[in-house]
């Protein structure tokens, strides 16, 4: 039998969406590969129909775990040691810091030599040191550590660590879902001429996802060319302060299109004509940058992360300085100033993003896995 014969997917959070997201995809393509991969996630706060988009995809749900921070950890602690010394899983896999220490902890008192801790570390954050170097050391106690870009993987080997457990693995994406298009009906919904130039970001409404400099660069763009639009796709605290701001700059020009997935996610891109990124979330793959591209929608992406790996500066899109509005103006006027240009970047982008497919992103990762097995347990 191959090994590892079972994995535990953990991610502690009730959302569908980000590091979840990826968990899911993966854990359907391990599954067709024969590996008995489960999910586990937040039960305690109320999600998104988590369970029933873990249906759909196939994934069953390991329910008696809590995974929350908001309440005692023992019950998971105990459930999760049981399980590693009993041999139920072979790898632990942890997208957040909370499921980390879990998996570390049920390690410490397993004595399997087959089970292996591996961390998914998502952002940039995750791979520094950490107050005292507190997120170093648990990094260090795990067999194996997965970032999502070959910079992140460089800085954790700049603090030491063995190249042999450190691996980058990028996102994958549904190249037969998310494909190009147009869509007159969100256009229309939005009250954006068909014929328009329009940009727009898909990510929650964060201070720190850059919609800020976003709205700023697009207000400087618009004295060269005032018959552009912008959609803001998303929801989130930082929803009112935004508001305020396109008041006070571009009222009449920027939309805000609330929360969309499923068939509406595909349909946002595709009413596109150039799509922005400028900050990792919680997921540090930047899947939205994938989806973007395979709806053949060239991409203007910050130079921090994922994105600057995925994008290729000239080809698929532009690839600035997140904190320069300045910077993104200039860019955002070059692609919708001239939309053949941008189309050709989009048809890069769609070619691209073919090349990133789920079944890629799980065969690196289950190659990762191996090769740790054949490495001494740490944990």
């Amino acid at each position: 039998m191959s090994w590892p014969r079972a994995a535990l997917l953990l991610v502690s959070s009730s959302s569908r969406t980000g590091p979840a997201e990826g968990l899911i995809s993966l854990g359907r393509e391990l599954r067709a590969r024969g590996v008995d991969a489960r999910f586990a996630a937040d039960t305690v706060r109320p999600g998104e129909n988590l369970g029933e988009h873990l249906a759909h995809a196939g994934v069953p749900w390991e329910a008696e775990l809590r995974l929350s921070r908001k309440v005692r950890i023992l019950h998971d602690a105990r459930l999760l040691a049981a399980w590693g010394e009993a041999g139920r899983y072979e790898v632990l896999h942890a997208a957040f810091a909370h499921d980390h220490h879990l998996c570390l902890w049920a390690a410490s008192r397993s004595h399997r030599p087959e089970l292996r801790v591996v961390r998914a570390a998502q952002r940039a954050v995750d791979v520094t040191p950490g107050a005292l170097g507190q997120r170093r050391w648990a990094l260090r106690r795990s067999d194996g550590v997965l970032v999502h870009t070959e910079t992140y993987r460089a800085r954790l080997l700049a603090q030491g660590f063995d190249p042999a457990r450190v691996a980058a693995v990028a996102a994958g994406v549904d190249a037969h879902w998310f494909t190009p298009g147009r869509s007159p009906r969100l256009r229309a919904l939005w009250g954006v001429p068909e014929e328009a130039p329009l940009a727009g970001i898909v990510a929650r409404m964060k201070p720190e996802r850059g919609h800020d400099a976003l709205i700023e660069a697009f207000a400087r763009m618009r004295a060269q060319l005032p018959d552009t639009y912008l959609v803001l796709v998303g929801r989130g605290e930082h929803e009112p302060a935004l508001r305020k701001a396109v008041a006070r700059l571009a009222p009449d020009r920027i939309r805000f299109a609330g929360y969309l997935r499923g068939p509406g996610l595909v349909e946002a891109y595709r009413a596109l004509d150039v799509g922005v990124w400028l900050r990792e979330g919680n997921d540090g793959a930047c899947r939205g940058v994938l989806e973007a591209m395979a709806c053949g929608v060239p991409v203007v992406a910050g130079n921090e992360g994922a994105p600057s790996e995925l994008v290729r500066n000239g080809q698929d899109g532009r690839v600035i300085d997140p904190t320069d509005p300045g910077g993104i103006a200039s860019a955002l006027g070059e692609l919708l100033g001239d939309l053949t240009t941008a189309r050709r970047m989009g048809a890069s982008a769609r070619a691209r993003a073919e090349e990133f497919t789920p079944g890629r992103a799980a065969e690196a990762t289950l190659t990762f896995w191996r090769r740790l097995r054949d490495l001494p347990r740490i944990s």
